[in-house]
């Protein structure tokens, strides 16, 4: 049928079933914003103040519910400042779609000076996102949309980008629709079978196997299928910082941080890694010995091999290989005792341990303690954030705690957290942040209001950037440098946004105004003034400088 490429693009995108984009209208994306404005009953547009918010909310949007996330930015400095939202989806492996705008067709490459313009745009956001691709004309949006769908839904989920010069967006031409390929999610294989077979006998055969679960169980929805292994080789499930959940918390089973991942490793004689990086912060001692079996599970090949070395590698999706392994495993699986009691004791040390970080903990634990267990934590680069990510917050449902991964992404939390609650309105979501990194978007607190985005956000203020703050006085002679911060009122500021102010000075008073502020199901910030980092101290487990201990 006849349409602008505008329309084509909205409607390709629409058949792919976008339900929510995050966009920031430009020049360069006029027809596109109009050909949303036509299907604004089924599409709904949120538009933040800042396009680095675009990319953080549609990576919340697409971690917490499975679907792909999306953003829209006009190019050049649009794309730019959305990259930081991009990099950190694709160090988490999140399905976000970028859709960017360029400058007209014909000036594309000559260096003209035209508005927004950058050198080689598709070449620029290569290295944070999996594939980017450009249409010139209407007739070529519809294909460029499903293989962008096609690559966010099959193998490693990471970013992908496309975009549509201003020009061929107007222009009119005869487009032919196309129908999502349904067949991808058919297409996901579990590996090899002999090498299934292999890994299948090893676990059986060992005494004390131990799984290692990271984010590509989360991504291929692969808990149901991972908890019935453990639960057939007694095995403990060590979940990385962004595979919180795969096991819950109140399974004996599950466990995270350093020191059951020492103790572990220590005494198993096989050990299974499943959708992770599994990269070892070499500072804290927890590799497994070089004499230990491991099998490997990977749907992206290049993870295979590339920081340990594999008895077993299997290229696979991990729902699907972990399924197969449940069928072949009683075959050759050997009688264990429970672990029940040596697990929870362990368990139990690592939380003692863990308590000892008395104000991290007491904060870290209230919102455990009112949050429902399928509410959602988005964590950030504050001390609060770090101690929840070693594994003293626990977690119990999947997709319900956000870290920013290897990236480290200061300042991505806020936003993020506010894309979290857009995909999940009949949950309750927790941002934490500090108030260095909450000023990074402290702008969306008026999409927050205008938008009525249910989210509570949490500020630890200690009027500075706080963890460097404690580096410069501990390791560098106390040569503070560009690490104080001037802060204005924050429970004034969150009311002339239009969001519910409110500070708490303890842990007690911070139980009760936490308690109020999901109740009253409406925006809420919440100011809790903190000692600085240097006098409140590390964590028993952690060493300098404080940072996360599994950066998975």
């Amino acid at each position: 049928m006849q349409m602008t490429g505008g329309q084509a693009l909205v409607q390709s995108l629409k058949i792919e079933g976008l339900e929510t984009i995050f966009a920031l209208p430009g020049i360069q994306l006029d027809y596109a914003i109009d050909a949303f404005w036509e299907e604004r009953d089924a599409i709904r547009m949120i538009h933040p103040r800042h396009e680095q918010a675009t990319a953080y909310m549609a990576d919340g949007y697409a971690r917490t519910t499975g679907k792909v996330g999306t953003c829209l930015v006009v190019p050049g400095p649009g794309l730019l400042n959305a990259a930081a939202g991009l990099s950190t989806a694709y160090a988490c492996s999140s399905p976000v779609l970028a859709v960017t705008g360029q400058i007209h067709s014909e000036q594309i490459g000559k260096g003209l000076g035209a508005l927004h313009e950058i050198n080689n745009q598709l070449e620029t956001i290569s290295s944070v996102v999996k594939s980017a691709e450009r249409a010139m004309t209407p007739e070529e949006i519809p294909g460029m949309v499903r293989r962008a769908f096609q690559e966010l839904r099959t193998g490693r989920p990471r970013p992908v980008e496309i975009e549509v010069p201003p020009d061929v967006l107007e222009r009119v031409a005869d487009v032919t629709l196309l129908e999502p390929d349904t067949s991808v999610r058919a297409e996901e294989s579990p590996g090899d079978a002999d090498l299934l077979a292999r890994a299948a006998e090893l676990l059986g055969k060992a005494e004390r196997p131990v799984i290692w679960s990271g984010g590509g169980v989360l991504s291929a929805g692969a808990w149901e299928e991972l908890r019935e292994l453990s639960r057939i080789l007694e095995a403990p499930v060590i979940m990385s910082s962004n595979g919180r959940g795969a096991v819950s918390d109140r399974d004996y089973h599950g466990v995270t941080g350093a020191i059951p991942t020492r103790e572990l490793f220590g005494s198993a004689d096989a050990l299974l890694v499943v959708g992770s990086r599994f990269f070892l912060n070499p500072r804290l001692g927890a590799a497994p010995p070089p004499e230990l079996p491991l099998i490997q599970i990977d749907v992206d090949p290049e993870q295979i091999g590339k920081t340990v070395t594999p008895r077993i590698g299997i290229e696979a999706d991990a729902k699907a290989a972990l399924g197969q392994l449940v069928n072949l495993v009683p075959a050759s699986n050997r009688a264990r005792e429970s672990r029940e009691a040596e697990l929870t004791a362990l368990k139990e040390r690592a939380r003692e341990t863990a308590a000892q970080a008395e104000l991290q903990a007491s904060y870290a634990l209230t919102i455990r303690e009112e949050l429902p267990d399928d509410g959602i934590l988005i964590s950030e680069s504050t001390q609060v954030g770090y101690w929840a990510q070693m594994g003293g917050y626990p977690v119990y449902e999947p997709r319900t705690m956000v870290t920013s991964g290897y990236q480290g992404t200061l300042g991505y939390g806020y936003a993020t957290a506010l894309g979290a609650q857009v995909g999940n309105p009949d949950k309750k979501v927790v941002s934490i942040n500090g108030d260095g990194g909450f000023f990074y978007n402290v702008q969306e607190l008026s999409t927050q209001a205008q938008q009525q985005i249910p989210l509570v956000t949490v500020v630890f203020n200690d009027n500075g950037y706080g963890n460097v703050r404690r580096m410069q006085e501990l390791k560098y002679n106390g040569h503070k440098i560009a690490t104080d911060l001037l802060n204005p009122d924050m429970v004034k500021m969150a009311d002339s946004f239009g969001v519910a102010g409110f500070r708490a000075e303890t842990p007690d008073a911070f139980r009760g105004v936490l308690r109020d502020a999901l109740a009253s199901n409406a925006p809420a910030l919440i100011e809790v003034p903190v000692p600085p980092a240097e006098e409140i101290g590390t964590f028993p487990m952690q060493q300098d400088p404080p940072r996360p201990v599994l950066d998975l």
